[in-house]
């Protein structure tokens, strides 16, 4: 009897061990299923109804706009549409509409296959010196992380290995993308420290400084080793009315020098922060997340950026600028 009694124990100790491994197991899989795919997991491919129905509750949930009643109703509408669809080319303008409302004009959506097309058009950066001043066109960044590390490198290089008196940073044209290889680049005339905060919808802020040639919370990292600063030349920045997004954050970075000077025309106003939710069919959408706060405390959201100097002769003044600052 007793050799039996134990053997029930046993038994029954077994059976609640298993019991209790099949639920953990369950539950593992249910949050896998239910939240993997924030985190580009998923433990089966979705249809693209579910794929969409992700999309749109990342958007509903991180969009920088709060929504009145009016928006309200046409968002469960776009819900209720997408439930009914059983194709991306059926869903992808529901989900335009959805990021318009919660985030605004500098949300978009993009196509795995548009992605493609963009890294295939990847635009190096230009660095010359002519009579004692150094240029660099900075062209906005859309590529792949060897494009990164190659377009960082090829100004910083420039900047680092070449004799001048001055600089002009001609942001004219660049209309955003990937801040890190912008900064990165130009790193040796940005100083260390904060650049500027950013504000979400809650009003969480979150500081964003750069160390050497790494930006910090925000961007890709490009760690250019030893940075030495040349902080105390003059430079000149030119931009013009397609100067958006990271080319305008770029200007505000460039702006911690007390030796920049701006010249040319507005920008285009697209001073906020888009945080990229990428679909499990690779389709990426860049949702407009957060405010810009900058360091003396002007909060800029999709604000245009104004020169110092307002020109239509941007390149000659910016010139004449930087010759007679010495």
């Amino acid at each position: 009897m007793f050799k039996k009694g134990v053997f029930l124990k046993k038994r029954k100790l077994l059976i609640s061990l298993a019991v209790s491994l099949l639920v953990i197991l369950s539950g593992g899989i249910y949050i896998g299923y239910q939240y993997g795919p924030n985190f580009n997991f998923y433990l089966v491919p979705p249809t693209p109804k579910r794929d969409a129905m992700y999309a749109l509750n990342r958007i509903l949930s991180t969009g920088i706009y709060s929504e009145n009643q009016t928006q309200k109703n046409k968002l469960r509408k776009i819900s209720n549409e997408i439930s009914k669809k059983n194709n991306y080319k059926e869903i992808y303008p529901l989900l335009e509409q959805a990021l318009l409302i919660k985030g605004g004009k500098h949300s978009s959506l993009v196509t795995s296959k548009e992605n493609k097309k963009d890294v295939s058009q990847y635009k190096e950066p230009i660095v010359n010196v002519k009579n004692k001043i150094l240029y660099v066109h900075l062209p906005e960044f859309v590529g792949s992380k060897e494009q990164a590390k190659e377009y960082a490198t090829t100004v910083y290089h420039g900047i680092t290995k070449q004799k001048y008196i001055g600089a002009i940073i001609d942001l004219s044209n660049n209309r955003g993308g990937d801040i890190g290889p912008m900064l990165a680049g130009i790193s040796p005339i940005i100083p260390n420290g904060k650049l500027f905060e950013t504000i979400n919808a809650d009003g969480k802020s979150t500081t964003v400084t750069f160390q050497g040639s790494v930006t910090n919370n925000m961007g890709t990292k490009i760690d250019l080793g030893k940075v030495k600063k040349v902080t105390k030349l003059p430079v000149a920045v030119i931009l013009n009315r397609w100067t958006a997004s990271s080319g305008e954050l770029t200007i505000l970075a460039l702006k911690n020098n007390l030796n920049v000077k701006t010249f040319g025309s507005n920008s285009a106003g697209y001073t906020s922060i888009n945080n990229t939710y990428t679909m499990y069919n690779g389709t990426q959408l860049n949702i407009t997340t957060d405010k810009i706060k900058k360091n003396n405390g002007q909060v800029l959201f999709n604000k245009k950026i104004k020169p110092d100097i307002m020109t239509e002769e941007s390149l000659v003044k910016a010139k004449e600028w930087v010759a007679n600052h010495n």
